[in-house]
């Protein structure tokens, strides 16, 4: 029986999409630069591969946070300053909280009967902000997050020292989220039991398979009580 649950934070909890575009919107905006859809569409084609390359431990968490406003200024041909642009971005992201319907009733129903840790790739600050500022850190014992960690999913090593600090050993565990790579071959690696949330029913075209999937979040309630 699970005794704690480790959930993902962006596109599990909070909807990374939406945060993001508000966010770029406004750092545009700071730099007094023209935004435009094809601004968000560059930067998350970026964002994206980056990302990728990062779950295959090709790049580091904080590369991906440093290349990505370097590359968008190349690809669009814009004259600005790729560091005060990520430090704008980033101020401005860790104040979006726009959540994945559903999270907030799931996270006050399991609650009471399972201890919840935050498992994340990113800047703790930012995720320990985020989730204060949406009301929902209440219901989070911990906060296990990449930069504090020292590494990042799907290393095993970020499961094992999360393991550590909660105390718990991997049959105890239920890890929950979006990526099949960064979360579900993560903590398979480490011997804990996964739910792939999949809210936009994407064909699974790897090898990695969850012992569990859902389409939304209130399903996790049906897996816990079964």
């Amino acid at each position: 029986m699970y005794k704690a649950i480790f959930l993902d934070i962006d596109d599990t909890v909070f909807n990374f999409k939406k945060c993001s575009e508000s966010a770029l919107k406004e750092t545009f905006s700071m730099l007094n630069l023209e935004y435009n859809k094809d601004v968000f569409e560059s930067f998350s084609a970026i964002d994206e591969r980056l990302w990728k390359q990062q779950k295959a431990e090709l790049l580091s968490v904080a590369d991906v946070l440093n290349i990505r406003f370097a590359e968008l200024s190349e690809t669009l041909s814009l004259n600005y300053d790729s560091n005060l642009a990520k430090e704008h971005f980033g101020s401005l992201l860790g104040e979006q909280h726009i959540m994945e319907p559903g999270i907030e009733a799931v996270l006050k129903e399991i609650s009471s009967d399972y201890v919840i840790y935050a498992a994340s790739n990113g800047v703790l600050t930012m995720q320990k902000n985020r989730l204060q500022l949406s009301g929902l850190q209440e219901y989070f014992t911990d906060l296990y997050v990449s930069d504090d960690i020292g590494y990042a999913k799907p290393n095993i090593n970020f499961f094992t020292e999360s393991m550590d600090r909660a105390k718990l050993k991997p049959n105890e565990i239920l890890m929950i989220g979006d990526s099949l790579v960064s979360d579900i071959a993560g903590a398979r690696g480490a011997g804990i039991d996964s739910v792939w949330y999949n809210p936009y029913s994407l064909e699974n075209l790897s090898k990695i398979y969850a012992d569990y999937k859902i389409k939304h979040l209130h399903e996790l309630t049906g897996i816990l009580n079964s």
